[in-house]
């Protein structure tokens, strides 16, 4: 029962997969987004020491997670879009609103943070979700150190 509902999983993934690359690399940088992926893809199975099977359990629940939170990026951008264009014109109420509405956003990445790494607990070995949490750390890091790194070499080469 349990091996059926993965492929399914597998198989829905795959079949919206293509849609939902093609709909991310539009939205969120195109060729630049994919590499990123692709590095992501790699590093984190290298760091967590993923199997192929392991492999096929994780990156669908991971992907699913992803648009999530990907989900609620765009929402608080639009959110911090209207807050810039015209704080000074809100009524203490329409603030009010968009305060409770950030804490909403939290509490739901959250609760979606909480029920992927229930998800993978239920999957994988607590040893590799717990190096799930370093390898996630540890790539943000080299992409903000790769990113600072491109931008004092672009400074350098204007000047």
């Amino acid at each position: 029962m349990k091996n059926k509902l993965i492929l399914v999983l597998i198989g829905f993934v795959l079949t919206t997969g293509n849609m939902t690359l093609f709909a991310q690399e539009r939205m969120l940088g195109g060729p630049q987004k994919q590499k990123i992926e692709t590095a992501k893809i790699a590093f984190f199975s290298r760091q967590m020491h993923l199997t192929p099977e392991e492999a096929k359990v994780f990156w669908p629940l991971y992907d699913e997670y992803q648009i999530t939170i990907d989900a609620q990026k765009r929402d608080r951008r639009h959110q911090l879009e209207e807050i810039r264009e015209g704080l000074e014109k809100m009524s203490d109420e329409q603030v009010n609103e968009i305060i409770d509405a950030r804490l909403k956003q939290a509490e739901n990445a959250l609760n979606a943070r909480k029920l992927f790494i229930q998800a993978i607990r239920k999957e994988l070995p607590a040893k590799k979700v717990l190096a799930f949490f370093r390898a996630e750390e540890q790539f943000q890091r080299e992409l903000a150190d790769r990113a600072a790194k491109l931008k004092k070499e672009k400074i350098e080469r204007n000047n």
